[in-house]
């Protein structure tokens, strides 16, 4: 699967090109079609990916917690979003409070590009909207962060 980078807050020069191609190549390595009902899938095949290239299982936000990003590895927390578009709201309130608290450095975001999300259902996360919105509340998420953006 193709995809492109966004980067906010210095994301591209916090996470290292080594962490960077890994998460690059686990998405090149989806050869799910994007279509309808076809979320699920990609994203059970990228965590597939990612977790042979050394990513961690789900990770809890904090101690005693329910709430968890999708993974970590070497101080990156990484969250993939191919749902709702009100999801991803709740993944950047857990890596800035994970950032805050020293628990990560930097962070990555896997979700559709804006193109890929129509095709998948009707309103689903996707990377335009996502970078919009963080321009927009740059003050209150404040991250580096890398964006994936998932291509048709």
């Amino acid at each position: 699967m193709k995809h492109y980078t966004l980067s906010h807050c210095a994301g591209d020069k916090t996470i290292d090109s080594v962490h960077r191609k890994q998460i690059a190549d686990a998405i090149s390595s989806v050869v799910i079609k994007v279509g309808p009902r076809a979320a699920p899938k990609i994203r059970t095949q990228l965590i597939s990916n990612l977790k042979a290239l050394g990513w961690s299982g789900e990770v809890s936000v904090s101690e005693n917690s329910d709430m968890t990003i999708t993974s970590t590895k070497s101080d990156i927390g990484l969250c993939l979003q191919t749902g709702n578009m009100s999801r991803i709201y709740a993944d950047l309130m857990k890596l800035q409070a994970m950032y805050l608290n020293n628990h990560i450095k930097a962070a990555a975001i896997i979700l559709p590009s804006q193109e890929a999300a129509k095709l998948l259902g009707d309103n689903i996360a996707q990377a335009k909207r996502l970078e919009r919105e963080l321009a927009i509340f740059k003050k209150a998420y404040h991250v580096p962060t890398i964006v994936y953006a998932l291509e048709a």
